[in-house]
């Protein structure tokens, strides 16, 4: 025990000493960080400092040319080059300014490029040195104002020139000049900054050859206000910006090129700032937090022997709170809440590790009007009872049951059975389950059963296939209307989900590149022969330019939810063409078109918006749930208040009465193609439209008849009395 408790405080002292480097190492980087940030921000102060130095100089300069070109008795003696009067008329104004430490010199240069007058010196005038100061060359050229840095006959200076005109005639230029120096005078005065100006030597040789500078790396110390920049070390270099100890201080140096009027660098503007202070207390403060670190072991290494042991137990004990919570959510992962039956999760987890020979989808038929009518908890309850109801069927068999999302459950066969067996057990749990109703707070309560089952005895099947095509069993019995449906690849179940998967992928690429196209057959009275409307009917354009049927497509469409963009295209189409035609048309809608609101909302807005709604009939579907009265008879009042007509297509093939017909408001009826394929030869169809034009004449409703292929259809719907006809025999649909 001594031995494992010395060997746990080793451990731990080595833990803390650690820390304790770390600790330290991240403060020394944390305070290296700060020396760093101060760095930076004293090198933005040199740039903002000389930035500022040089604008003032360049405003004190701008500010007396301006002055000066601007006065007319100046720029009329200088245009009659009356010398004495333009000194005299300038001095005030040079005067004032040299007293505000604004300039050194001022001249005028004629036209011609002769100095015809300094300021400062007003006896010294007709030199011509553009060849020594190519600004003055640059700017008499140009006849424009220049700002720059150049190199006099006195020293290295800021030079502004202006151009004077006199009615519009260049007459010359004054040239105003500060000598750099005054540049560093405004740092010192605005930041106490050391600076030092370098000029580019062989320049600067060209007109000041007499003058002795310390060079530094092609460049000539041409002014400074401080001896540092005399004694520079080594390692100085003009291009970065560095830190530099110089006879035992700490100064940030950093330099700022300076062009010329051609943006030529001529010379660097040098400024050193003492950091000395801010490097003292850097390592004052690391002194310090290592004398503390060290007081920390101790103490630290005290309070680790008698709560080491302490702290051990806590781990112990979380831990073990932490594998209890890990093993409550998996169960919570695994498991359905409601049934405590092992969940899909559980399911897609055994079908890798295990082996299963056979599984049954089960869900239970609408279970979503059972929710509804009866309520969630009723519902609740009922998953309840049909849970133990399947326990009850499966208990004598080699059977797993689990819950699947909703209302659905997967059975697996865990062991191998022949498929008589299988079906044998199947039929079992089925004849268990039917036989069974449910009294819940005191409604008894039916419930039927869908199946999908795949076997994977009848075939090199794998565990993973099983789920795969037991749902697709399951949902092709449901969409079949059947009780259960075995898999089997001869039913190509598989098939048509690729297919609808290929069609949706299609439809889509066809809504974004689009490649759909209206197609418009004619509907006529046969009596004269009149067009009386065009349907409009969709076509979609396959990449090779092959026309689609809609029968392709639209089924894939309303799966995959893209078919509010198809129906969308149609009617903003036909309220083209009804802009831009006489016709009347009609556009197919179905029931999903009336329930999804933004295809609702973007047909009532182009009603709203069109002057021709009277032109356009409205064609339902019959077989498509029309008989939900209240939400399509709204629809119907709401279109017909802009003039619309309402037609009922295919009449004949869905739920039709006429109580249905006279509740809807509608203005025609479609008789389906069923009836009117063999009207010509069929009694009973024949029976059948002659009570649908009765009926209809009585009510003021029109008929059409669709699907006349033949002379004989064609004359047999005349004989009935059908009001308009539609077919390949009048006209196939086409575009207009």
């Amino acid at each position: 025990m001594k031995k494992t408790k010395q060997r746990a405080m080793f451990y731990a002292l080595s833990l803390v000493v650690l820390l304790i480097i770390v600790f330290i190492f991240t403060i020394i980087q944390d305070k290296k960080e700060v020396l760093e940030e101060k760095t930076s921000a004293h090198r933005a102060l040199l740039r903002n400092s000389y930035d500022l130095a040089i604008f003032d100089t360049y405003k004190g300069l701008n500010e007396l040319g301006y002055k000066l070109a601007g006065d007319r008795e100046i720029v009329d003696a200088f245009t009659t080059h009356d010398r004495k009067k333009l000194y005299r008329l300038s001095l005030p104004y040079f005067e004032e300014a040299k007293r505000n430490g604004e300039v050194d010199t001022s001249g005028f240069v004629g036209a011609d490029g002769i100095h015809f007058l300094r300021i400062q010196d007003p006896k010294r005038y007709g030199d011509n040195i553009l060849h020594k100061r190519p600004v003055l060359a640059y700017a008499i050229n140009t006849r424009q104002s220049v700002t720059t840095l150049d190199v006099t006959i006195y020293d290295v200076s800021v030079v502004t020139i202006i151009p004077i005109f006199q009615n519009n005639t260049f007459i010359g230029i004054i040239q105003t000049v500060a000598k750099i120096d005054r540049v560093q005078k405004r740092l010192n005065a605005h930041s106490g900054i050391k600076s030092a100006i370098a000029f580019d030597t062989k320049k600067l040789q060209k007109l000041l050859s007499d003058k002795n500078h310390t060079t530094y790396q092609g460049y000539s110390l041409v002014s400074s206000n401080d001896p540092l920049f005399d004694h520079l070390p080594s390692n100085f270099t003009f291009e970065r910006s560095n830190r530099y100890t110089i006879n035992d201080h700490e100064y940030v140096i950093a330099s700022r090129a300076l062009t010329n009027y051609q943006n030529d660098v001529i010379a660097m503007m040098t400024c050193a700032f003492d950091i000395t202070e801010d490097v003292r207390e850097y390592e004052r403060e690391l002194l310090h937090l290592l004398i503390i670190s060290f007081v920390l072991l101790g103490i630290v290494g005290i309070i680790l022997h008698y709560g080491f042991q302490i702290l051990i137990r806590r781990i112990d004990r979380d831990a073990q709170i932490t594998r209890e919570l890990n093993q409550k959510l998996e169960h919570q992962l695994y498991t359905d809440h409601l049934t405590a039956l092992p969940n899909r999760k559980a399911l897609i987890h055994d079908i890798h590790s295990s082996r299963f020979y056979a599984l049954i989808l089960l869900n239970i038929d609408n279970f979503k009007e059972i929710n509804d009518f009866y309520g969630h908890a009723i519902g609740d309850e009922i998953l309840i009872a049909l849970t133990h109801s399947i326990q009850e069927a499966i208990q004598n068999f080699p059977i797993r049951l689990y819950k699947m999302p909703s209302d659905e459950y997967a059975i697996a066969f865990l062991e191998p059975m022949s498929q008589a067996k299988i079906e044998a057990s199947r039929l079992s749990i089925i004849h268990l389950l039917q036989s069974k109703h449910y009294d819940v707070h005191g409604a008894s309560i039916y419930i039927t059963i869908t199946m999908g089952m795949d076997i994977a005895l009848k075939r090199n099947s794998t565990t993973i296939n099983l789920l795969v095509n037991a749902d697709m069993a399951l949902k092709a019995a449901k969409k079949r209307h059947l009780s259960y449906m075995l898999y089997d690849e001869k039913l190509q179940i598989k098939k048509e989900y690729q297919n609808n998967i290929l069609w949706s992928k299609k439809v889509k690429e066809a809504i974004e590149n689009q490649r759909f196209s209206l197609y418009f057959q004619p509907i006529i009275d046969p009596k004269n022969g009149e067009l009386i409307e065009y349907e409009a009917l969709i076509r979609m354009i396959d990449l090779d330019g092959s026309i689609i049927s809609p029968n392709y497509f639209l089924p894939a469409a309303k799966q995959s939810r893209l078919y509010p963009f198809i129906s969308q295209f149609v009617i903003d189409e036909v309220f083209k063409m009804l802009e831009n035609t006489p016709h009347c048309y009609s556009i197919n809608l179905s029931v999903d078109d009336i329930f999804d609101k933004p295809t609702k909302q973007f047909l009532i807005s182009k009603l709203r918006s069109t002057s021709h709604a009277k032109r356009i009939i409205f064609e339902l579907l019959e077989s498509e749930g029309i008989e939900n009265y209240q939400e399509v008879s709204s629809f119907i009042a709401e279109v017909k208040e802009f003039g619309c007509r309402i037609a009922i297509d295919d009449f004949g093939t869905g739920y039709s009465n006429f109580a249905h017909i006279l509740r809807l408001d509608v203005d025609i009826l479609k008789i389906d193609g069923s009836l009117i394929r063999n009207i010509d030869t069929d009694d009973n169809a024949q029976t059948i439209l002659t009570a649908v034009t009765e009926f209809s004449k009585h009510l003021g409703l029109k008929t059409i008849a669709e699907f006349v292929h033949s002379e004989a259809v064609y004359q047999k719907c005349i004989e009935l009395k059908i009001d308009y006809l539609q077919g390949y025999h009048i006209s196939e649909p086409k575009p207009l």
